[in-house]
């Protein structure tokens, strides 16, 4: 047994969803069936994750930009750190309808947003009256909640890494739309087709995610500075060919 195995197998990451809840596409990366729960095979989990962190690692050392997604309770916390610390994008609250498909609208919702951060640090907001700031603060906290992680975002990203892609099926979908690559955590739920690269796992715990996410993060490169303005060259890209 690797030692990347073990370590798996140690923080739960090969724990499923319940035997009546899958997705047969999942079959070729279940180990087996154990206490009414299907249980990944490591190894091949393993095989999964190198290749992931070869994709983030190949995108992020050309200065590419990455959109994390995960909205669950287990993963708003762990995706906000993660993106925090490699200067990326996060949506860790509701996903927006449309943020991929339709951003050059939401884009110009984000810029309202940052307009009102504007407007409190400076002090804009105090020559309002005391209901009319309430108004605008409420609006503001709403913004927050949703663009918080997108606020810098000037374009679509080169790449989106969603944890539970079955939660987050919306975001692969938009993705997809737009030819955009992504990698995503699955569960023994999740739909292999919907993400270009993809590792499975348990994607319920947080012990099991912190522990996936962290090894992922050495492979994403901080982004710089001069990376983080907008750009008008992007190399096209065409998804990875599933095997038949």
């Amino acid at each position: 047994m690797s030692n990347l195995v073990k370590s798996m197998l140690e923080n739960a990451v090969h724990i499923g969803h319940k035997r009546e809840f899958w997705s047969p596409k999942m079959r070729d990366y279940l180990f087996g069936i154990q206490n009414g729960v299907h249980v990944f095979d490591l190894y091949k989990t393993a095989e999964k994750l190198e290749e992931a962190k070869k994709v983030l690692e190949d995108y992020t050392s050309r200065g590419k930009s990455v959109l994390l997604v995960g909205t669950k309770i287990q993963t708003k916390d762990l995706v906000e750190a993660l993106a925090t610390a490699t200067g990326h994008f996060y949506v860790n609250s509701k996903w927006v309808p449309g943020l991929l498909t339709n951003f050059i609208t939401i884009r110009k919702r984000i810029g309202y947003y940052a307009e009102l951060e504007r407007d409190l640090e400076s002090g804009m907001l105090d020559s309002l009256t005391k209901k009319e700031k309430a108004v605008k603060m409420k609006e503001l906290e709403k913004l927050r909640t949703a663009y918080a992680g997108v606020k810098e975002m000037r374009r679509v990203p080169d790449l989106i890494l969603v944890i539970d892609g079955h939660y987050e099926d919306l975001a692969l979908t938009e993705a997809q739309t737009l030819k955009i690559p992504s990698v995503a955590l699955l569960g023994s739920t999740g739909d292999i087709d919907k993400a270009d690269y993809f590792v499975p796992c348990n994607v319920n715990s947080i012990k099991s995610l912190a522990f996936m996410l962290g090894e992922l993060k050495s492979s994403i490169k901080t982004r710089k500075a001069d990376e983080k303005k907008p750009s008008n060259k992007t190399k096209a890209f065409t998804p990875r060919k599933k095997a038949v």
